[in-house]
């Protein structure tokens, strides 16, 4: 049902990461004293299961007949992107009362982008072989790929 939709409408496999960078923009806005009110979370934890949400975000990105190729590539960019706004959340920080920047963090951070991407792509892995992609995919590939040849000569 979804890939249908992200098919038909592309720009919605981008909502998902789009909002999860808004969610974690606002945490990173609160003062240390804004956060007394919330439970007591193991910092590096909650930097890890952030940053894995937002890995699997930026996952989506992707059909899963992509993801099909090159899974480990596509690991490493979303764990790349992960560490990217990472380190835009650090700089973030530094100009919020009571937080601070933290290198410790962006470790946590990376490994959450890899533990993300790495459960989306195991995921995909079984969802191929359980309830592998219709054929018609790689005849459109082919089609378009003849497409292109006859349109250049």
């Amino acid at each position: 049902m979804f890939e249908s939709l992200f098919t038909k409408y592309p720009f919605f496999r981008k909502i998902p990461a789009i909002l999860c960078m808004a969610i974690i923009f606002k945490i990173s806005s609160m003062t240390s004293a804004d956060l007394e009110g919330l439970p007591h979370v193991w910092d590096k934890l909650a930097h890890t299961c952030e940053y894995a949400t937002l890995a699997g975000c930026f996952a989506m990105w992707w059909t899963r007949g992509q993801w099909s190729s090159r899974q480990w590539l596509r690991v490493l960019i979303v764990m790349g992107l992960a560490l990217a706004y990472g380190c835009t959340d650090e700089y973030h920080q530094r100009f919020v009362e009571g937080r601070s920047c933290d290198a410790l963090d962006l470790v946590a951070d990376t490994f959450g982008g890899f533990v993300g991407g790495s459960v989306y792509a195991l995921i995909c892995k079984l969802l191929n072989r359980f309830d592998p992609l219709p054929a018609e995919t790689g005849k459109n590939n082919a089609s378009d790929e003849s497409d292109a040849e006859s349109e250049d000569a």
